[in-house]
């Protein structure tokens, strides 16, 4: 997945003038941009016909779907007025979920339920990717994100109710308590409709349509989008605590000069990385597919796999043998990997990590009203 990724990125990026930069750009040549992008959405069909789709697999599409949209998907403002194509195409997400869902509830027949979601996804991923930037996408992608988990959760029969104590986000924690007794995938659902409602309002705002109900689902969605603020705080809180903790580099050179990767030392940080985790994964779960949430969430990953690379060499040098390692060579000597190209690797995880943190940070400060 890491090397699809890259790909993924790769394909319609040019890398950005500026010595020592690692900022990528669409091109701007507007051929090649449809081009690529026409590429890109073959690829995404191709993954979904070839691999077994998973919620990984479907990230990737939106994510790489997204960079191609043309619009900076790291902003720090979600305020752009609405344009009547992504109107036209909100219109047409909300049918096809609200498709979804009448098919759930008036057939009982699993195996026209699945032929239908086949149908739907990965396609749902692709149109809202293409939507410009703001609370429209941001709740449309969030709804869509939810609805998928839901399907998975009930074709694999999983009858878990959720845990409403963990919801850190009061609306949910409503929605949850008047799950009670239902399944996760219930509870996912009207997550999934609670966002939609609200991209109506504001498809019915676009038309001009100002009645009571419309008003005060408009003004529920401002208030949970200043809610967002608040829950990214504690993700950034917990993100910041680690930035004194890594080393960050600006260059190659600085690195080689000095050859530390810590501050700490391995045990200690991946106690630090973990506890992390738990913070930062709670806030994101309550969270909208917003540009925000991307920030925290790409901050997240790279501390992760910074960590994970770091492992490689540091366990070889510890020399330590375990009996459950036998059958478990080391990767770094197979693959003849120089220890220093792999701590360097972890290096530059831990730069993006803080790069990450930083833009969220911004973005708060931008959104805050």
């Amino acid at each position: 997945m890491r090397g699809l990724r890259t790909l993924l990125a790769w394909l319609c990026a040019v890398k950005c003038p500026g010595a020592g930069q690692e900022v990528y750009s669409i091109s701007p040549d507007s051929k090649v941009k449809a081009g690529c992008s026409s590429l890109i959405k073959s690829l995404a069909l191709a993954m979904a016909a070839s691999l077994r789709p998973s919620p990984k697999t479907y990230l990737i599409i939106f994510l790489a779907l997204s960079f191609l949209s043309g619009v900076n998907a790291y902003g720090g403002s979600s305020d752009f007025s609405l344009r009547e194509k992504d109107v036209d195409r909100a219109e047409s997400i909300v049918g096809k979920l609200r498709r979804l869902e009448q098919s759930r509830t008036e057939s009982a027949d699993l195996r026209s339920q699945r032929k239908l979601f086949e149908k739907m996804y990965p396609g749902l991923f692709i149109q809202v990717a293409e939507l410009r930037a703001g609370d429209l996408k941001t709740d449309l992608t969030t709804a869509i994100f939810l609805d998928e988990e839901a399907w998975r959760e009930m074709f694999e029969s999983n009858s878990a109710e959720p845990d409403c104590k963990d919801e850190l986000r009061e609306v949910y924690a409503k929605l949850c308590v008047e799950n009670q007794g239902g399944t996760v995938a219930n509870f996912l659902r009207a997550k999934a409709r609670l966002h939609t409602r609200w991209a109506e309002a504001l498809i019915n705002d676009y038309h001009g349509i100002k009645d009571a109900a419309t008003t005060a689902t408009l003004a529920e969605m401002r208030r949970e989008r200043r809610n967002d603020l608040v829950l990214a705080k504690q993700a950034v809180t917990a993100l910041k605590s680690l930035e004194k903790k890594v080393c960050d580099y600006s260059s190659l050179a600085e690195f080689e000069e000095h050859q530390r990767l810590a501050r700490v030392p391995f045990e200690r940080l991946s106690e630090d990385v973990a506890g992390m985790l738990q913070s930062v994964d709670r806030v994101l779960l309550s969270l909208p597919r917003s540009p925000l949430f991307y920030s925290l969430y790409h901050a997240r990953n790279s501390y992760v796999d910074g960590l994970f690379w770091w492992q490689k060499t540091y366990r070889r040098s510890q020399l330590v043998v375990d009996v459950n390692s036998f059958n478990e060579p080391d990767e770094t000597h197979v693959s003849k990997l120089d220890a220093n190209v792999v701590n360097y690797t972890a290096a530059i995880n831990w730069r993006k990590a803080i790069k990450h943190t930083r833009e969220a940070v911004n973005m708060i400060e931008a959104l805050k009203i």
